[in-house]
């Protein structure tokens, strides 16, 4: 079997046999949430929120959203398609927020994972993977900072809000961990048990850059992410995606893209346009934003 273009480039910048980069994150660090998708791997999916170098390493912070899991049927930790406002506050307080990944010259030493219920610990993972421990955190709270804002920005809640480190939802008050208090709780951690002295795996974060040059080297023509030489010259023609839902094969090529531009592993809607940028060689029209949008959330699937 010939290995796809894609694949071979990865294999020459990464060192890594796939590209899923959260999928790999979670197969090595979750002993799961409980549910697996066919090949028994978790699914979910996290945002790069931040990283802080410290001497020779790098400490990437991430965070899993609530949305694009939640009501993602193809998430381990999918509810419901439209969950109710108790089943968010559930899921919102019991599944793991924020994860944090050490890194030296992009390889990875550690994962830390904080888990808040039904205690407050970090999980730290060994890469490769076989070698974990669990330590408590010392962190008091209800809620992350970062999941306290999701909850707030989606609208969940209309009457939701956040006042003096406490987060009002669902007619309920909820004591905020600060997203800082938890990056430097994790730091700490490394440096008393010197796990960030310890020698990197093999295993490759790859960069924001190294993803982007990934996922246009998919799109040349003919490539696993090409989905628009296939429709020159009928790009406008109409086609029914689902009963009383139209589009053109333009509008479903770039959902498409979207939407593998998510499974691949790009972090957020905004760095699928700016590879679509890249790929144009120019700004995004407001189609084209709209489109892909969907395709990154699923839109036409729910």
């Amino acid at each position: 079997m010939s290995i796809p273009r894609g694949q071979e480039w990865l294999k020459r910048h990464c060192d890594l046999t796939g590209f899923l980069i959260i999928l790999f994150v979670l197969a090595a660090i979750v002993p799961a949430l409980g549910q697996t998708d066919k090949s028994n791997g978790v699914v979910l999916h996290s945002v790069s929120t931040g990283e802080k170098t410290f001497g020779d390493v790098l400490l990437i912070s991430n965070y899993y959203p609530l949305r694009n899991n939640i009501m993602n049927k193809r998430s381990s930790a999918f509810i419901s398609a439209r969950p109710t406002l108790a089943e968010i506050e559930k899921a919102a307080v019991s599944l793991s927020s924020d994860f944090f990944v050490l890194t030296k010259e992009t390889k990875v030493i550690a994962m830390v994972r904080l888990d808040n219920k039904p205690r407050s610990e970090f999980t730290v993972v060994f890469m490769p993977g076989q070698d974990t421990q669990v330590f408590q955190s010392g962190l008091e709270g209800d809620i992350t900072e970062n999941r306290a804002k999701e909850l707030v920005e989606e609208g969940y809640d209309s009457t939701a809000r956040i006042e003096k480190g406490v987060l009002i939802f669902n007619a309920k008050k909820f004591k905020i961990i600060p997203e800082e208090k938890i990056g430097s709780t994790v730091w700490a951690l490394l440096e008393k048990e010197k796990i960030n002295t310890r020698q990197p795996s093999e295993m490759v974060i790859p960069s924001k850059g190294q993803l982007q040059e990934y996922v246009l080297s998919l799109m040349v023509e003919g490539g696993e992410l090409d989905f628009f030489t296939p429709i020159k010259g009928k790009e406008y023609n109409g086609i029914q995606v689902k009963p009383g839902v139209f589009s053109t094969n333009l509008g479903i090529a770039l959902y498409k893209w979207g939407r593998a531009c998510y499974e691949i592993g790009v972090n957020t809607e905004q760095d699928t346009y700016d590879i679509f940028a890249a790929y144009k060689g120019r700004a995004l029209n407001a189609r084209e934003t709209e489109y892909i949008k969907m395709g990154f959330y699923k839109a036409l699937e729910e």
